[in-house]
């Protein structure tokens, strides 16, 4: 029996950010699971669908601490994935 390792989320938000800090970990040799199921509450009104283009993407247990100084990084500008290559 393969037994699952637990995952920890590291961030939530939009698709576009997603695809880039999933790509820059993976690029570290973290392997990253994406999340984007939809949250539904329902009200005396209809039904309210949580944030469509929301995204959180989770890593292994053991991963974690490496991916968020990765990512503090990113936010912090210490990647700059715009420059050009020469």
């Amino acid at each position: 029996m393969i037994e699952q390792q637990k995952r920890k989320a590291v961030h939530n938000g939009s698709k576009d950010e997603a695809v880039i800090l999933k790509t820059l970990l993976e690029s570290y040799s973290i392997q990253v699971f994406e999340d984007a199921s939809l949250m539904s509450v329902f009200n005396p009104w209809g039904v309210l669908i949580g944030d469509v283009n929301s995204v959180k993407l989770k890593v292994r247990d053991n991963d974690y601490e490496k991916a968020k100084r990765i990512i503090d990084g990113f936010n912090a500008g210490v990647y700059d994935l715009l420059k050009k290559i020469t």
